[in-house]
Order: C-alpha cells, then structure tokens, then sequence
C-alpha cells in the first residue's frame, strides 16, 4: 500500500470505527482476565484489612457480660466471622464454638471453663510488625477452610477472628460474574453506539467526503445517497446540485474553449490563405500585365512594325482573361465571405444537367467526347439554379480538360444521407495523391502549363468547395482506374 493511500486508509471512519471496537474487545478481555486470577486476591485482602479492622472494635470488649456477648454476636453475624477471646493467662473467655466444628448461637454458651479453643491445621502462617499474624486454615474433618487474624492487646488481652475462605472465594466468583456481566452490557452499549453512529454520521460524511474529492479531481460521476437525516440529507443534495452546476460549467466551458481552439486555428487557416490568395492573385496578375506592358512598349516605339493587328490580339487575348481572373476573384470572395445568398427553388435535376449539354455540344463535338446523362428523372432538388450552375459548369470544364483515354463524361446521381450525390466522372488520369487534398485551394493546379495556356487560373473547385459550405453541403472527388469522379450534394425537395 502506498503511503499517501495508507494515511488515507488510518484515517477513514471505518478504520477509527474498528480500532475503537478492537480497544474495547481488548479492554474487556484484560479486564475479565485480571478479575479472574486477581479478584480473589483483592477480596481476601479486603478481609484481612476488614479482620483488622474488627479487632479493633472488639478490643473494647474485654468483660463478658451480657452486653458484651450480645455485642459480640452482632459483630460476628453482621460480618460472617466467628470471634475467640483470651485471657492474659492464655484462658480462652469468649468463643462461638461449643465443640470441634459446631458453632451455636450466643444463648447456648457454655461456661468458660467449658470453652474449648478450635483445633485446625494451619496451611500458612503470616507474623507483621505489630506481633500479630495472619494464617489459614483448614478443619481436619471437613473441607471447611478459614483466614484467621489474630493479634495481642496491650491489656494481654489476644483476639482471633476467624473468617470462612470458602464464603470470600464465594463472594469473589459472585463479583467476578457481576463486574464481567457489567463490562459485556457496557460494551455493548457502547458497541450499539458505535454503530449508530458509524451508519447515520461517520458512514454517510465518509461517502460525502469522497463525493467532494472526486468533485475535487473533477470527477462529477458521483453522487451523495438521500439519508434519513434532515442535515445530512440536505448537504447531499446541495452537493449533488453543486457536482451537477459544476459539471454543466466545465463542460460549457471546454466545449466553448474547443470551439475557441477551432476559430483560432480556422482564422490562422484564412489568413494564411488570404496571404497565399494575394500571393497568387498577384502572380497570376503579373503575367497579362507584363505581356500588355511588353507589346505597348513595341508598338509605341516601333519594334512591331507591320505586325500591329497581331500585336493588338495578343493585348486583347490578355486583356480578356485579366478580367476572366478579376470576375473569378470577385466571384471567390463573395463565395469565402459568405456574401452569396442562396435562392432555392425547385429544380427537375435530369432537365438541368440536359440545358446544360446542350449549351456543351459544340466543345464535346470539338473535344470528340461522349457526354452521357443517366441521372433519374424522378430526381426533384431544392437547390439554388445560379449556384447549381456555378458548381456543375466547373466540374464540366474540368471534366473536358481532363478527359482522355476513351473520351467519356458521365453524370449521375443517387441518395446519400438525405441528399442528392451527382457525380461527373471523366475518363483519363486520375489526380496524384500528393494533389488531392490541395486541389481545393485557390490557384492551385494539378497541370499548371496545361491550364495557363487555356486560361484557367485554378479557382474553379475554390469556389465549388465555397459554394457548398454556403449551403451547409458536401463536395469531393474520387479517384478512379480509368479515371475521376468529382461530386457534390443537392437538397432533396420535400
């Protein structure tokens, strides 16, 4: 276990609670042992000191009358012993016994001269500082023992008291069991006490303490329990209120902090495509400019003499694609602005795609290339026609600068989660991995010496990929063996 863990565990409730249990189990059993090998010697020391004691009381007594004897008697029946007088002369003057082993009340006295002192068999024999002594003994026809205290007056009188051992060990096993009984109830008692405690305090603060650690670790999967009491029960679910309102706030805060990490890093994203935009709007800029600037210069000084008109087409050519590329980067801003909005009406997809073959014909007879619509004509979308046109318009002109091989461009569409996917697949060389995931970014382009020399500038799938997001749609492209498949989506109609 580790440190930490074991700290932890030394001060849960449940440890307190079975230590405290375990001290009193062990308190209750060194208790019950020591009354058991010691009780009988507490009380025999008792009696000794309660043996001295009567001496003391008796010493007065030195005359037998009646008054004496009676007193005598009440001594020796009050306190269970049995009294013996002697005279200075060693004459024993008062005693309860009337033979060997039969004590009778006072009134069955015999004379004096009658009196017979008990003959016992001393066991042990103990002399103090005083002359007097104790000693147990034993009669030698019963198993009756006795704790005998005698001692010497300074009148020469002697006193010895006799008390039964039998009685004290009696008294000594009846105290024991008294004092054990006790010590169970009070466990017990205390035990029960502990219990209720540990099930309606310790154990429900327990469970509260390690819901707030966990709220602490930011761990809001814990709950407090209801409990019977009102306080307790109260505190529970202020802190399942607590978890709950913190847990609600840490994750509308890591939501907006990702949402934050998503717009920094999409700003990061459009400023540096707003650089490269510049960057190659500039570019693409220069070329015509310094063409145009190239045959002013000649024509103006002589250099194209008797080459004027071609001269004056190669500025128009140029001229006309500089504003080709200044309608397309208008058309590109508009499209990331998000300035554009869409116009939906409905639109029968097949008839569509047909205008639009229509208006191709001429380019597909020129180009040699089979164009083909299998679109369904049950195929109804909700789609904006000026936005639908700018999409298909550039995957057709892609698809004829593209095509080879067997000269083929397909269109068709299907359902895709919940939208209409038209494709527009041409036959030749698909695209290099290296190129597919750029091919949607402004100026770039695959075959640059292919589209600079038909005038394409590499913003058509730009604004393809920005006209979808303007409508919360989907594009892509799919490579093919014999060639390549652009896409996009169309809201179906309702």
């Amino acid at each position: 276990m580790k440190r930490k863990d074991f700290r932890h565990f030394q001060s849960s409730v449940r440890f307190r609670t079975l230590s405290s249990i375990l001290m009193m189990v062990l308190l209750v059993g060194a208790l019950t042992l020591i009354e058991f090998y010691y009780l009988d010697d507490v009380y025999l020391f008792l009696e000794k000191r309660n043996l001295v004691g009567l001496s003391e009381e008796i010493a007065q007594y030195t005359e037998m009358d009646d008054e004496a004897k009676k007193a005598l008697s009440d001594i020796e029946s009050k306190n269970n012993v049995y009294i013996e007088i002697y005279h200075p002369r060693s004459e024993l003057i008062y005693t309860t016994e009337t033979n060997d082993a039969v004590f009778e009340p006072v009134g069955k006295k015999k004379s004096s001269s009658e009196m017979k002192p008990r003959i016992m068999k001393i066991l042990t024999h103990e002399e103090t500082d005083d002359w007097s002594y104790f000693e147990t003994r034993r009669e030698y026809y019963t198993t009756a023992s006795y704790i005998v205290y005698g001692t010497t007056l300074e009148s020469d009188f002697s006193i010895v008291i006799y008390a039964s051992l039998d009685t004290i060990n009696a008294n000594a096993r009846s105290a024991f069991w008294v004092f054990f009984l006790a010590e169970i109830s009070l466990f017990a008692i205390v035990l029960i006490v502990f219990l209720i405690h540990f099930f309606t305090v310790s154990r429900p603060i327990d469970q509260i303490s390690q819901v707030t650690k966990g709220i602490a670790q930011m761990d809001f999967n814990q709950v407090c329990p209801s409990y019977r009491i009102t306080e307790l029960n109260e505190l529970s679910e202020h802190i399942n209120s607590l978890s709950a309102s913190l847990d609600l706030t840490l994750r509308t805060l890591k939501r907006r902090n990702a949402q934050l990490e998503d717009d920094i890093e999409k700003e990061k994203k459009s400023m540096e495509a707003r650089k490269e935009f510049i960057a190659s709007a500039s570019h693409e800029l220069k070329t015509p400019l310094a063409v145009i600037q190239g045959y002013a210069e000649g024509l103006k000084y002589g250099v194209y003499k008797n080459k004027e008109d071609a001269c004056y087409d190669i500025i128009l050519e140029e001229a006309q694609k500089m504003n080709a590329l200044v309608l397309e980067l208008l058309e590109t801003s508009r499209m990331t602005a998000g300035a554009w909005q869409p116009h939906y009406e409905t639109m029968a997809l097949r008839e569509k795609v047909d205008t639009t073959f229509d208006q191709m014909k001429t380019i597909f007879i020129k180009n040699a290339i089979t164009a083909e619509n299998i679109i369904d004509p049950s195929y109804v979308s909700y789609a904006d026609s000026t936005l639908f046109d700018r999409v298909f318009s550039n995957y057709l002109s892609n698809a004829i600068s593209h095509c080879a091989g067997e000269k083929k461009i397909e269109v068709s569409a299907k359902i895709v989660d919940g939208c209409y996917r038209v494709s527009v697949f041409n036959t030749g060389t698909p695209i290099a991995e290296a190129d597919l995931e750029h091919i949607w970014t402004s100026f770039y382009r695959a075959d640059k010496a292919r589209s600079r020399k038909e005038g394409r500038f590499g913003l058509g799938l730009s604004i393809v990929h920005s006209a979808q997001e303007q409508q919360g749609l989907k594009c892509g492209v799919i490579n093919h063996e014999d060639g390549v498949e652009f896409w996009f989506d169309l809201h179906i109609k309702e």
